[in-house]
């Protein structure tokens, strides 16, 4: 375990570990006044247990071995007694792979590129699985569907699309698809293919409650009938099944902030709201010292406020976290355009 690390080193590790990315990883931060915006990187191993990989302040070693030993790492907030920590649960970018390379993989490839989405694109076919068709294409991996489960591994917060050619490989694909870890998983089909591919998957072992987690129809019910209608469809159902997930993403400008900072910059997140917000919990921007930002946590007049609150820090001779709530009536935000009604917590923290 790391110990003593400096705030702009802590997220650096965290982004440029890849290691860190291929667990169930968690960043732990303190937002009451004892530690204020003391770090941790906790991680969940197969068993269940928690152990700490990196810690700011060694210091703080008991202090966070103790929290450990019972924190509940479930939701976005732990509270006990007087200790208040705020919980991220990180994941590398979202992996969509697409099994099959026709019509409606193609549209669906583009629009996985707008949506910053790594795309992987399995094939039996070379003609139908090449750089060419798929330019933007992170991996292509073209063998018989079998060795590509049996050599590959995937993200545990991969997006599965099956759009195969034949019934048999879409039963094949999910089949071991549904043996390992997967964000969302769907499969194109009518009504009868997907039917008789339950009645398949069902007589290997699974249960009705297993078949429950796939989505089929896939795609959200807008009633597209072109490749690209059923694309968007697709896509527009994987944004919902990430965004109704509690996992919190470095976005690319993000993390391309962090990594080439030569000085020290805000990373502003919120981390509680009530009412109405454009942005949830967890969303972030960074702040430099000369006004501009990277990302956003809203827009708007609270976003103004939140970066003029982030320069006087930088400007201070010893910047410190600290947790400021913004917070307007109904009446009041109307007037200068600020979030109806809605109150936000926004965590300053130094990178």
């Amino acid at each position: 375990m790391k110990k003593n690390i400096s705030r702009s080193d802590f997220y650096k590790d965290i982004i440029s570990d890849s290691a860190n990315n291929k667990k169930d990883a968690f960043i732990l931060t303190v937002t009451d006044e004892s530690n204020l915006g003391s770090k941790a990187l906790a991680s969940r191993k197969h068993d269940g247990s928690i152990s700490l990989d990196l810690i700011q302040d060694s210091d703080l070693e008991e202090y966070w071995k103790n929290l450990i030993s019972g924190i509940d790492l479930s939701g976005s907030t732990y509270q006990d007694g007087e200790t208040s920590v705020f919980i991220e649960s990180i994941s590398p970018r979202i992996p969509v792979v697409i099994c099959g390379g026709g019509h409606v993989s193609l549209a669906l490839s583009k629009l996985c590129k707008f949506m910053n989405y790594d795309l992987i694109i399995l094939e039996d076919r070379a003609e139908f699985a090449n750089p060419v068709r798929f330019p933007d294409a992170k991996r292509i991996i073209v063998d018989s569907f079998e060795n590509i489960f049996k050599n590959n591994d995937f993200e545990p917060n991969a997006c599965f699309v099956i759009a195969t050619r034949g019934h048999s490989h879409d039963a094949l694909c999910l089949e071991n698809i549904m043996r390992r870890d997967f964000m969302y998983a769907g499969m194109i089909g009518s009504r009868a293919k997907v039917q008789k591919t339950k009645n398949l998957i069902l007589s290997k072992g699974f249960t009705e409650e297993d078949f429950d987690n796939i989505h089929t129809p896939i795609g959200l019910p807008l009633g597209g009938q072109t490749p690209e209608e059923i694309a968007v469809s697709i896509i527009a159902e994987i944004i919902q099944t990430i965004n109704n997930d509690p996992k919190s993403y470095f976005s690319d400008s993000i993390k391309n902030a962090i990594l080439s900072s030569d000085s020290p910059a805000v990373l502003a997140k919120i981390i509680n709201k009530k009412g109405s917000s454009p942005r949830g919990i967890g969303s972030q921007m960074i702040i430099r010292i000369d006004g501009s930002i990277a990302d956003t946590i809203g827009g708007g007049t609270i976003e103004h406020l939140c970066i003029q609150d982030a320069v006087k820090l930088l400007h201070e001779d010893e910047p410190r976290p600290f947790i400021k709530n913004y917070i307007l009536s109904n009446e009041n935000a109307a007037g200068i355009g600020m979030w109806c009604g809605g109150a936000v917590d926004i965590l300053f923290d130094i990178v």
